[in-house]
């Protein structure tokens, strides 16, 4: 269970920073058409927006069975690496998805610097380590083939 709940959120985490002004326009459009006060869209389009990407994941997911690459077999090669890696880069992703809020009431326009240039910069290793532990992941529900090469 607590693979699926790692791999879920990592998803949730790299779709949200890739889609990130999309899904919050999109939440800030949705509550526009609900006829929510104009000061209120720019408040909470982002969180609506972010129910939304939950609510498309468990839709695919229930769709799917799981998302891929699906759990791994826990007696696989790589597994418990894939699901490290993918956990650490949840973590990375969830620094690049909340520094961003923290950043707007810090007066010091040096340290909004220095946060905005840290926020970024986890970003990278965030979707390096997402994309290598999915493999790993992927590479645990392989069956293993001899080499028969003399």
């Amino acid at each position: 269970m607590k693979e699926k709940i790692n791999l879920f959120v990592a998803w949730f985490l790299t779709l949200q920073i890739f889609l990130s002004p999309v899904v919050a326009q999109f939440g800030t459009w949705l509550l526009g058409v609900l006829g929510m006060p104009a000061p209120l869209h720019e408040k909470f389009g982002w969180l609506v927006g972010a129910l939304t990407l939950i609510s498309v994941m468990l839709i695919v997911r229930h769709a799917l069975g799981e998302l891929p690459p699906g759990t791994g077999k826990p007696d696989g090669k790589g597994y418990k690496l894939g699901h490290g890696l993918v956990l650490a880069s949840s973590l990375l992703a969830s620094g690049v998805y909340v520094l961003p809020f923290f950043i707007q009431d810090i007066q010091n326009p040096g340290n909004q610097v220095v946060l905005s240039s840290l926020a970024v910069g986890f970003m990278y290793p965030a979707l390096g380590l997402f994309g290598i532990g999915l493999s790993f992941i992927y590479q645990s529900t392989l069956t293993a083939v001899a080499d028969t090469r003399l």
